[in-house]
């Protein structure tokens, strides 16, 4: 390999060690959150949620770093003291489970997704993005939680989309909606202050809400694109509102659209962000029918 080769990997294996941690957490999240409200919930309190089993979610990132380690040639002693790797060629950008199956007795079957590159020795360009690519693991777990990668991984389609469960706020409309101009006004202002650092996130919070600005400040610009609005499911409460919002969001590097699902509620004829929730809140298909 070149010294113009190790230097760069160097470089990318310190950022992918950081992006394997931030994916594994984010796509282990690949099928939908249940969030489940009761009448007995205080505005503001904290969203009830079904959490899966701790192991399947450790499986799930095992995987994923054996996969990184067995794409770069590393030493696999760790994942399986059996198993050898060679260098693919490919550079792993990102990497993280998409989805993880308890077989039972300790068993778990994991398919990864790899965002990779490659490396073209002597270009001016130095990589070529090669995209993402599917590879299914097989991982035990003994009673101590050790676990094993149980041999090497398999190249495989992507999986398919879960299609389960859709958001329970669907029409998303203009922000520019005569009828919604106020809610757009009121968000407008929250996500400037909560994107931006510009103005006062508790300007429109109601009073009890827990939600602070993201620190420091990653957009320079973030304005209310579309959303939607509608009554809480399971709760029997005017007002009390979801609120599903996509926001334009700007800074100097570029631009992200972002969406938001918030919990709203009504104080003093104005709506006010309750909540920012970590997920849509949704139903599934056998319920929406």
């Amino acid at each position: 390999m070149s010294s113009q080769r190790q230097e760069w990997v160097r470089a990318r294996f310190l950022s992918t060690a950081v992006a394997v941690v931030v994916l594994a957490g984010a796509l282990s999240g690949f099928a939908a959150l249940y969030l489940t409200l009761t009448d007995d919930d205080a505005v503001g309190a904290a969203p009830v949620l079904d959490l899966p089993d701790q192991r399947v979610g450790v499986a799930g990132d095992f995987a994923s770093m054996f996969v990184a380690g067995w794409l770069r040639g590393d030493d696999l002693a760790f994942f399986n003291p059996t198993l050898r790797a060679e260098a693919s060629g490919l550079l792993v950008e990102r990497v993280g489970p998409v989805r993880t199956t308890e077989r039972g007795d300790g068993l778990f079957d994991v398919v990864v997704a790899a965002d990779l590159v490659e490396f073209l020795e002597g270009s001016e360009e130095q990589f070529r993005p090669v995209g993402l690519r599917f590879y299914a693991v097989g991982v035990s777990a003994d009673g101590d939680g050790d676990l094993l990668a149980l041999g090497a991984p398999s190249l495989v389609e992507a999986p398919v989309a879960a299609a389960g469960a859709v958001p329970v706020l669907t029409d998303l409309r203009p922000a520019t909606t005569p009828e919604l101009a106020g809610l757009t006004r009121t968000l407008d202002g929250f996500f400037a202050a909560y994107l931006t650092g510009v103005g006062d996130v508790g300007l429109f919070t109601s009073p009890d809400s827990l939600v602070g600005a993201v620190d420091p400040a990653p957009f320079a610009e973030a304005t209310v694109r579309q959303l939607a609005r509608g009554p809480v499911p399971g709760i029997d409460d005017d007002a009390l509102q979801l609120a599903r919002v996509e926001v334009d969001s700007r800074s100097p590097a570029g631009r992200q659209l972002l969406e938001y699902s918030l919990v709203l509620a009504e104080r003093d004829g104005r709506w006010e962000v309750s909540q920012v929730l970590n997920a849509p809140v949704v139903i599934t298909r056998g319920d929406a029918e």
